[in-house]
């Protein structure tokens, strides 16, 4: 991609860019290009199609049972408030 190429998309983009930055995107976006076409040169015929860059199973065990575990008591949970108000916490008002 040359510099011309990298302007005319600035210009659609409504970019001011600066000399340095045009040959910079230049270099960046040609490797970005080149790269693409290796990958569009590999033969895929018989990949499947994926959802996921993971493994389905991966995703099945994803998340943990749901389960009711013990957690802390009214009076630890308010034990290190800053400011404790009518048995719970007190926040400052953001509503008016």
């Amino acid at each position: 991609m040359d510099k011309a190429q990298i302007r005319h998309i600035a210009e659609l983009a409504e970019l001011s860019l600066s000399s340095e930055e045009e040959e910079h995107l230049a270099t960046e976006i040609g490797a970005i290009l080149t790269y693409v076409a290796e990958l569009e040169a590999l033969d895929t015929t018989n990949v499947p199609p994926t959802t996921h860059a993971i493994r389905a199973a991966a995703l099945e065990q994803s998340l943990r049972p749901d389960e009711v575990r013990p957690g802390l008591s009214h009076d630890d949970a308010l034990a290190q408030a800053p400011k404790v108000l009518r048995d719970g916490f007190s926040v400052p008002s953001f509503v008016e």
